[in-house]
């Protein structure tokens, strides 16, 4: 048994050593974030339009947002079906390497649940986006009027190929 024992050392110990090579060769994603603007509230809560970009050659995971000037923020997915448009809460959203995430009014958007009273068209307040491999970003956000929020969201260049897929 002591011989197994001794044999059996040499391959745990290249199977962690191989196991940290694969690790550390994994790529490191590079997030960028677009200026981000806020809608004025309605029925107590805000949307918030910002778009992130990983030009990295590593994957990363929005696992949320925060801010003092609300009670939470939630990421959501607004889904159409048979008509009737709903909204399901996501936990996290990926962040692919070499693609661009869209927060948006009716798609992928940022909800500020119960904003405060900073939250007002000219206003601004900070919204820190915490990230699984990236960490904390925290970002200036402007606050417009819906309609203005509307007509920026969809007055965007159509997005490169494949980076939404």
């Amino acid at each position: 048994m002591p011989a197994l024992r001794r044999a059996t050392l040499p391959v745990l110990l290249l199977l962690v050593a191989v196991t940290v090579l694969v690790g550390c060769t994994r790529g490191e994603p590079d997030i960028a974030v677009s200026p981000a603007q806020a809608g004025a509230p309605a029925a107590g809560s805000s949307q918030v339009v910002v778009e992130i970009r990983n030009s990295g050659e590593g994957d990363d995971t929005l696992l949320g947002a925060s801010t003092p000037a609300a009670a939470g923020v939630e990421m959501h997915l607004t889904e159409v079906t048979d008509g009737r448009a709903s909204m399901r809460q996501q936990e996290t959203v990926a962040v692919p390497s070499g693609d661009t995430v869209r927060f948006r009014p009716g798609g992928l958007h940022l909800m500020l649940v119960v904003p405060d009273e900073s939250v007002v068209v000219g206003g601004t307040f900070e919204l820190t986006l915490h990230f699984e491999r990236s960490g904390d970003r925290t970002i200036p956000v402007e606050v417009v009027s819906l309609l203005d929020l509307a007509e920026d969201a969809f007055d965007q260049p159509a997005p490169e190929p494949g980076a939404d897929d």
